[in-house]
């Protein structure tokens, strides 16, 4: 056989192997300029949507609505505007903004968006639900919020009181609910087995010696009940973040889950699941307020899209007005409450009290109303009546 027939041979045998790797480098690219594409329009709509359900609570100036000081930088948020503003842009961006089937079915793509909030978190996904001609159709619906709960008891083991989880049965003598914020702030309740009474719903802040006893209700032993509550608050601050992420994710995973039934109807093979690294990127925002959206099953040529978008507002822009009791080296001798804590009255007073309980709150109504506690002159002493300062005028 002649060398040219050999050739002929090679060619007619590399060929193929080309056109399909040719083939196959085409669609990886024109896939990921799809995915960028998406991801993109989904990073656009997540910061529209951030920015958005914000300044719904930005509109009457003269509100301190909490967490903020800033006008345009308000914690509390409008879930559904948030949710309404994400979507809004997600179809006037593909151009089917109107067109009530093709919005229906792109929805069918986004299992999950979610909105957290200071004390909770809502979920947006995909429902049955009762039409107007009596019939049900598939839409998106706003679930209630799910706060950053936590729940354990207090137990009497061997003489000793010991903190352990909400399946304790035995020998507790008070359970506990703790519902977490974006900070040290929270909402406790429970119930008194000691006593057999309901423990009084309160909100403080969990370092605020003053206020936080019913962290312990039903221990008796008064030489163990600092220790213990000391404890007890700093397992509490430990696991903050850890509530948080976990509660954030479980009710991502349900609707991302959940879509599959609604997919499956509509014919979609993919199947919706949600990410597993996410859980571990939860902790990233776990001080911070924002929207989450997760897009994923829409068709790349040769793979899916399966992308997220976040969009955080951290609690660290937001203003706290910290404490000072006046003091003999202070120019002004009065209880104050400070923006910045730079502000050289500031600097003077926390060097003088120390242990200030609370430190700080986040609005200005809290704090000309606030009572704390704090060491002066190393007496413990209470504080009550304070002003703005003069000097970084929050």
């Amino acid at each position: 056989m002649k060398i040219t027939d050999f050739s002929l041979i090679f060619i007619a045998i590399i060929i193929p192997y080309m056109l399909v790797l040719y083939i196959n480098i085409t669609f990886t690219i024109k896939a990921e300029e799809q995915e960028m594409y998406y991801q993109n329009m989904i990073d656009a709509a997540v910061d529209d949507a951030s920015y958005e359900m914000k300044q719904v609570e930005s509109e009457d100036k003269q509100i301190d609505y909490g967490y903020s000081g800033t006008e345009n930088k308000k914690i509390n948020v409008n879930a559904k505007v948030g949710v309404d503003s994400f979507f809004n842009s997600m179809y006037t961006t593909l151009g089917i903004k109107g067109n009530k089937s093709a919005e229906s079915y792109f929805n069918l793509f986004v299992p999950a968006v979610a909105v957290v909030e200071y004390d909770g978190v809502r979920v947006s996904q995909n429902e049955t639900v009762n039409s107007t001609d009596g019939g049900t159709q598939v839409q998106r619906v706003l679930r209630p919020k799910r706060y950053f709960s936590y729940t354990y008891t207090i137990a009497r083991i061997g003489g000793e009181y010991v903190i352990a989880d909400a399946t304790q049965e035995t020998n507790v003598v008070s359970k506990h609910t703790i519902d977490f914020t974006m900070d040290e702030r929270v909402t406790h309740r429970g119930y008194d087995y000691i006593y057999n009474e309901e423990i009084p719903t309160e909100t403080f802040y969990l370092t605020d010696a003053k206020n936080n006893d019913s962290l312990i209700s039903g221990v008796a032993d008064s030489q163990i009940k600092d220790e213990l509550k000391s404890r007890l608050v700093s397992n509490l601050l430990d696991m903050r973040k850890t509530v948080i992420a976990n509660v954030i994710s479980s009710e991502l995973s349900y609707s991302t889950n959940a879509n599959n039934l609604y997919a499956r109807q509509a014919s979609i093979s993919y199947t919706f699941t949600f990410p597993a690294t996410t859980e571990d990127e939860m902790y990233n925002m776990v001080d911070g307020v924002g929207i989450i959206a997760f897009v994923q099953g829409i068709s790349l040529g040769n793979r899916y899209l399966n992308t997220k978008a976040l969009g955080v507002s951290t609690l660290d822009s937001a203003t706290r007005y910290y404490f000072t009791a006046g003091n003999s080296e202070s120019k002004i001798h009065t209880n104050l409450y400070h923006k910045d804590i730079n502000c050289p009255e500031y600097r003077i007073g926390i060097s003088k009290v120390n242990n200030m309980s609370p430190r700080y709150v986040t609005s200005r109504q809290e704090a000309a109303t606030s009572v704390t506690t704090g060491t002066l002159d190393g007496v413990r002493q209470t504080f009550e009546g304070f002003y703005p300062c003069p000097i970084c005028n929050p």
